[in-house]
């Protein structure tokens, strides 16, 4: 198996939480119905308040910090799960067919 990057996947994870944050907070201005994923934002997020300005720079950040930190789990325990499946693959013996016998 094939070792993860870190870096790709933090920035990758880091951007895709911060636009999922932006569409979801544009959702909640346009369509007033939209409160359950404001109420979540607001228990997920240290400081945010769905309305204000300053409170979408802070969940902005905040959202874009969390993708990165979960990289920073989940790229390191992928690499060792990886790592030990291709050791114990590698220790394993390849499975060849048995010849066949004509009589």
């Amino acid at each position: 198996m094939k070792r993860l990057p870190f870096l790709p996947i933090a920035w990758t994870l880091a951007f895709f939480a911060a636009i999922v944050f932006t569409i979801d907070n544009l959702a909640g201005a346009l369509f007033p119905n939209w409160w359950v994923m404001q109420k979540a934002w607001e228990l997920l997020l240290p400081d945010f308040t769905f309305g204000t300005w300053g409170g979408f720079f802070v969940g902005l950040v905040e959202s874009f910090a969390g993708g990165f930190l979960t990289a920073v789990l989940f790229v390191p325990i992928w690499n060792f799960f990886s790592a030990r499946e291709e050791r114990q693959s590698q220790m394993t013996p390849a499975m060849t067919p048995a010849t066949q016998h004509h009589g």
